[in-house]
Order: C-alpha cells, then sequence, then structure tokens
C-alpha cells in the first residue's frame, strides 16, 4: 500500500498530518512509509491511498478516523484475493 501526504510548498500545516499518520501506521504496525509530495494547490494537505484516491486532511483530523480509514485500505489490500 502506498500512501503519499500532498503538500503545498512553503506550507507547514502538512507536519501535524504527516505526524498522525505516522503515529497511527505504527500503532497499527502496518509497513507502510509516508510519502511526502510536493504539489496541489489546495491550502490544506492532502493523502493519497495508492495512487488513485485523495482524502482531504479535515477527515483524517482525528486518530479514530485515520486509524479506520488505513485500517480498511489495508484489509482490502491484504485479504481479497488476487485474480489471475
Amino acid at each position: 500500500m502506498r500512501v503519499e501526504l500532498i503538500y503545498r510548498p512553503g506550507c507547514n500545516s502538512y507536519t501535524s498530518v504527516r505526524d498522525t499518520l505516522e503515529k497511527v501506521i505504527a500503532e497499527e504496525r502496518l509497513p507502510i512509509p509516508v510519502e511526502l509530495v510536493e504539489g496541489g494547490n489546495q491550502n490544506a494537505p492532502r493523502i493519497r491511498i495508492n495512487g488513485n484516491e485523495e482524502h482531504d486532511s479535515g477527515i483524517t483530523n482525528t486518530l479514530e478516523a485515520l486509524t479506520d480509514l488505513l485500517s480498511k485500505k489495508w484489509k482490502e489490500l491484504t485479504e481479497c484475493p488476487l485474480a489471475l
């Protein structure tokens, strides 16, 4: 699973989102690095999971919401059978 934190250059508000992401990932013991991606036009940082979904950091402002989101995505990735 790939987790990217998209932030606008010059805006430091992404650091709290990054810290929260890293805390949740560590608590859930998921082997997922957080990749910082410079870009975007929004003031608020955004989280992109697996390259195709962006989540406004506003929905992940609590540990519980972020834990639920990452756990759900991790389960989808690890529990779905591979199509041959």
